[in-house]
């Protein structure tokens, strides 16, 4: 028996001066749905896919609202939060094109720093 299939799109953030990016593999439901995350900070890697020397972490609670996005990664052992991720997202919906909405917020990394991130996609 098939199952339906669910399109994904990469949601790409990243900070002003070029320090930190997050990059969020989402999937098209109803809810939200994190499928992969890679961080790279202060020159060093993080992944929820072993590989690259990105050191392993996993995908904690993920909560969507019309106006925010809220992600927290793990450590493998799911015993501390490694990132949270914390967006607000804005749309003019006065025009007459489709609007595309703003997404802009915050990375945060216990003992690594926190950064002011804009977002594209998805």
């Amino acid at each position: 028996m098939a199952l339906p299939a669910h399109a994904t799109e990469w949601m790409d953030c990243g900070d002003p001066t070029q320090s930190v990016s997050i990059r969020v593999l989402l999937g098209a439901m109803d809810v939200i749905a994190v499928n992969t995350v890679e961080i790279v900070a202060n020159g060093a890697k993080w992944s929820t896919e072993a590989g690259g020397g990105a050191t392993v972490i996993t995908r904690g609670q993920a909560f969507e609202t019309a106006d925010q996005i809220w992600i927290d990664m793990t450590d493998e052992q799911v015993n501390e939060i490694i990132a949270r991720l914390r967006l607000f997202k804005a749309m003019d919906d006065g025009g007459e094109e489709e609007a595309l909405p703003v997404i802009g917020g915050i990375l945060a990394m216990p003992g690594v720093g926190a950064w002011a991130v804009s977002c594209s996609g998805p």
